[in-house]
C-alpha cells in the first residue's frame, strides 16, 4: 500500500514473482504455489531420508502421516512462508544427520552442502527463525553426544561461506537502502520475541493444544512419541529417533519461552514429531519390538470404538443444538444433520474395514485403508462442511470499487484499508483515522470506503453520501462485515447482498 515491507524476509515474494510474470497477476493460486511445492518437496525429503535413517517402510508411513495432518493441510494451502520454511528446515536437519552418517565421503559432502544451502535459503524463506528451528536443536545434540570431533567433517569454512553468501546480500542491501535504521526488524525480532510488539499475550502452555490439533488425526501418539526415544528397547533406531526428538523439543521450548506467540510458529517443529510417530506406527503395526501384540490390538480396538461413538454423537449433538435454533445463518439444521450423517456412515464403515484388515493379519492394506479413510474423510469435509466462498468476500467487494472509482480519482480507507482491499483494488489506498479530514478530503472529490463499526460511524455520521454498499464486504476475524463506499458527487445508491 506504498509503503516498504520489510517485517519478512523476500523468499516468498521471489517465488511467486516469476510465477505471477508468466500468468499476468498476483492472485490466490499464485501466492499459494509456493507453499503447495513446498508441501509436496516436505514429503519428498522424509520419503528419501528417512528410508536412509531407518526403512522405505518407516519413511512411507511417516510420510503419510505428516501429509494428513491438519497442520500439513492447512499450511500447504496457504499463502503464509511457513510451508517453505518448513521444507527447508527438513532439509536442513535431515541431510545433516545423513551427513554425519555417511561413511563415504564424496556423498556425505553432497549432503553437507544441501545442509549448509538449505539452512540459507530457511533464512531467506523466513529469518531469523532457522536459528531456533535448526541450530539449536544442532547444538543440543553436539552437546549431549559430544559430537565436537565431527566438527572439521561438516564443511565449516566452505559451508559458512555459502550460508553468509545466501543469507547476507539482501538485509546488506535493505539496511542500505534505509540508511540502517533497523527500527523495523528490532521490532520484529527482538521486541517479538519479549512479548512487547506483537502476540505477547498468550500463556505459557499456549501450544501444547496447539500441538494436538495441528497433529490430528494422529494426536493420540503424541505422549508415546514424546517418550519413546528414552527406552533402550529401540536399540539401532534409539540415537535417529533421539535426534528426531532434539529438533522437535529444542524449538518447541524456544517458542514456548518467546514472548510472541503464534499457532504457526511450532509448524516447522511438527515434522519431527510426524516421523516419530511413523517409527511408532511402524512398530504397532509390523515390527513389535517395542510394544507387544496384546498392547497394538489395545491401541486400536481403542482408537475404532472411540472413532465410532464419535460418529454416532456427531448427529445427536447436531440434533441437541438444533433444537435450540439455526447452527448456522446460511445453512439449515437439515443440511448438517445429513453431512453427519454421510460423514459418520464412511467413518464407521472404514473403521470397521480397518479392523478387519488388522485382525486377518493384513496391516499393510490396513494402513493403507487409514490413509484412503483421512483422505476421503478430509474431502467430504471440505466439500460439505466448510463454504470456499466464505473469505471471497473481500475480493469481490476490492474489485468492484476498482470498477467505480476512476484509475485518475483518489480513494482514502476510514481508518484503514485491509491487505486483501489493497491487493483486489489494485491501487494505493490512503488510511484516514481523522474523520474531520476525511471529511475535508471527501468535499474536494475523494472517494471515501470503510467497512465493518467504520461503516457504521459514517453512516452515522450524516455528512457522506453513500454510492455503493455491500452486506458482506469483508471477513474480519469470525464474522462477515457491511462495507460502503461514499462519494459527495452523486445520490444514486448501489446495494448489493
Amino acid at each position: 500500500n506504498g509503503e516498504s515491507r520489510l517485517q519478512k524476509t523476500p523468499l516468498s515474494y521471489w517465488l511467486v514473482a516469476p510465477l505471477a510474470k508468466v500468468t499476468g497477476q498476483v492472485d490466490e493460486f499464485t501466492a499459494r504455489v509456493p507453499s503447495a511445492l513446498s508441501g509436496v518437496l516436505s514429503v519428498a525429503a522424509i520419503l528419501y531420508f528417512l528410508s536412509r535413517m531407518f526403512s522405505f517402510r518407516i519413511s512411507a508411513m511417516s510420510a503419510c502421516v505428516w501429509a494428513t495432518s491438519l497442520a500439513y493441510i492447512r499450511y500447504s494451502h496457504n499463502a503464509r512462508p511457513e510451508m517453505l520454511l518448513t521444507f527447508f528446515t527438513i532439509l536442513s536437519m535431515l541431510s545433516f544427520y545423513a551427513g554425519i552418517n555417511e561413511t563415504d565421503r564424496k556423498r556425505q559432502v553432497i549432503y553437507l552442502l544441501i545442509f549448509w544451502s538449505s539452512f540459507g535459503l530457511g533464512m531467506l524463506a523466513k529469518g531469523p527463525t532457522p536459528l531456533p528451528l535448526v541450530a539449536l536443536p544442532l547444538f543440543c545434540y553436539c552437546v549431549i553426544y559430544r559430537k565436537w570431533n565431527m566438527i572439521p567433517k561438516l564443511l565449516p569454512i566452505i559451508g559458512t561461506i555459502i550460508f553468509l553468501a545466501i543469507v547476507l546480500p539482501w538485509p546488506i542491501a535493505i539496511a542500505e537502502k534505509v540508511n540502517w535504521d533497523l527500527t523495523q526488524w528490532k521490532k520484529e525480532f527482538i521486541d517479538r520475541f519479549f512479548g512487547e510488539f506483537d502476540s505477547g499475550s498468550k500463556p505459557a502452555y499456549y501450544y501444547f493444544p496447539i500441538l494436538f490439533l495441528f497433529t490430528a488425526p494422529w494426536s493420540a501418539f503424541v505422549p508415546m512419541a514424546l517418550i519413546a526415544p528414552f527406552y533402550k528397547i529401540w536399540k539401532e533406531k534409539r540415537d535417529s529417533m533421539m535426534y528426531l526428538f532434539l529438533w522437535f523439543a529444542a524449538g518447541f521450548v524456544f517458542f514456548t519461552i518467546n514472548g510472541g506467540k503464534r499457532q504457526h510458529y511450532i509448524l516447522p517443529n511438527l515434522p519431527a514429531m510426524a516421523i516419530l510417530i511413523g517409527v511408532i506406527l511402524n512398530d504397532l503395526a509390523f515390527e513389535r519390538k517395542a510394544y507387544t501384540f496384546d498392547f497394538a490390538k489395545r491401541v486400536l480396538k481403542t482408537h475404532i470404538v472411540v472413532i465410532i461413538l464419535l460418529a454416532i454423537a456427531a448427529p445427536i449433538v447436531l440434533l441437541v443444538l438444533g433444537s435450540k435454533g439455526q447452527i448456522h445463518p446460511e445453512k439449515t439444521n437439515a443440511y448438517f444433520m445429513i453431512c453427519a450423517v454421510v460423514l459418520g456412515s464412511v467413518t464407521i464403515v472404514l473403521s470397521l474395514l480397518i479392523g478387519k484388515l488388522f485382525a486377518r493379519h493384513k496391516p499393510g492394506y490396513a494402513f493403507i485403508c487409514i490413509i484412503a479413510g483421512i483422505t476421503i474423510f478430509i474431502m467430504l469435509s471440505y466439500v460439505t462442511l466448510t463454504d470456499p466462498g466464505d473469505d471471497q468476500y473481500s475480493r469481490y467487494f476490492s474489485k468492484k470499487l476498482a470498477t467505480i472509482v476512476p484509475p485518475q480519482d483518489k480513494l482514502a480507507a476510514y481508518p484503514n484499508a485491509s491487505k486483501p482491499s489493497v491487493q483486489y483494488f489494485g491501487r494505493v489506498i490512503p488510511e484516514e483515522s481523522d474523520i474531520e479530514k476525511l471529511y475535508r478530503d471527501y468535499l474536494t472529490g475523494e472517494w471515501v470506503m470503510a467497512t465493518g463499526q467504520f461503516f457504521e460511524k459514517l453512516q452515522a455520521d450524516g455528512r457522506f453520501k453513500l454510492v455503493y454498499f455491500k452486506k458482506k464486504a469483508e471477513r474480519q476475524k469470525s464474522f462477515d462485515v457491511p462495507g460502503g463506499l461514499f462519494h459527495v458527487s452523486t445520490d444514486k445508491m448501489e446495494y448489493e447482498k
